[in-house]
């Protein structure tokens, strides 16, 4: 239950330590359809593609297709995933603070968090996909020759007419750690960094050491990661919250 402490919420963890219903309902459906990509990976699909080969770019957040009408993909994006890591990360971030922020927030209101921060850190992504090629190529009109060759070592790393795709519940769990960090700047998280190292953090430090982190990510491009998406979702989550926060008391 929240326990008002000036304009902050000081979490307690509840007596029964059962997974919230909305939390549970999202954990079951990312893995359902982690075995349907998993099974249907190998499902051959005339003429000659392969059925998991088209779950990605159709379910999946890929700009032609949703161009195309394809508008149901911001929401179902979030409920895929492209390894058994990428979906072990993301359930093991839910459940860590799902659970915490449906309780302090209402099943409604977590749902309507949920689904905005993963819509808006889509759109984000795509956003940023859309800018960061114009921005090079101004880069590299600016005088003196300065920036040509870092503007060169982003061409060369970009696929000739590849559309990325993007999958996986990381903005919506982006969203919900910035919610908690909105709700509950004060509450002392105890993490195992790397599974390894203890850390014990309060959780608006946590969100921003990992917002900080995301940020490095994004601008140095280290993987094939939706970074921005990480970023837009958080923020949304964290505003959104913090509003909640600040107009009505949330139930306990």
């Amino acid at each position: 239950m929240p326990v008002i402490r000036g304009r902050h919420w000081e979490f307690r963890r509840p007596a029964s330590s059962r997974f919230s219903p909305a939390v549970t309902r999202i954990a079951w459906i990312c893995l359902a359809v982690f075995v349907v990509q998993s099974v249907a990976h190998n499902l051959a699909f005339p003429p000659g593609y392969r059925f998991g080969n088209l779950l990605a770019p159709v379910f999946g957040l890929h700009w032609p297709l949703l161009r195309a009408g394809c508008f149901w993909q911001p929401v179902t994006y979030n409920f895929l995933h492209g390894s058994w890591a990428h979906l072990f990360l993301n359930l093991f971030s839910l459940l860590f603070f799902g659970s915490a922020v449906e309780r302090l927030v209402g099943t409604r209101r977590f749902w309507m968090l949920y689904l905005l921060s993963g819509m808006l850190g889509g759109l984000g992504w795509m956003l940023f996909n859309w800018l960061e090629p114009r921005f090079w190529l101004a880069l590299g009109r600016l005088p003196g020759g300065f920036w040509a060759p870092l503007v060169q070592r982003w061409a060369e790393s970009q696929p000739v007419g590849a559309f990325g795709v993007c999958v996986g519940a990381s903005a919506a769990v982006f969203g919900l750690i910035g919610a908690f960090a909105a709700l509950c700047p004060g509450q002392k998280l105890f993490l195992l960094l790397f599974f390894v190292i203890p850390l014990r953090l309060k959780a608006r430090t946590l969100a921003l050491l990992l917002m900080a982190i995301t940020l490095v990510q994004l601008v140095v491009g280290w993987g094939q990661v939706a970074y921005a998406a990480h970023l837009v979702g958080g923020l949304a989550g964290y505003l959104l919250a913090r509003r909640w926060r600040d107009l009505f008391v949330l139930p306990s």
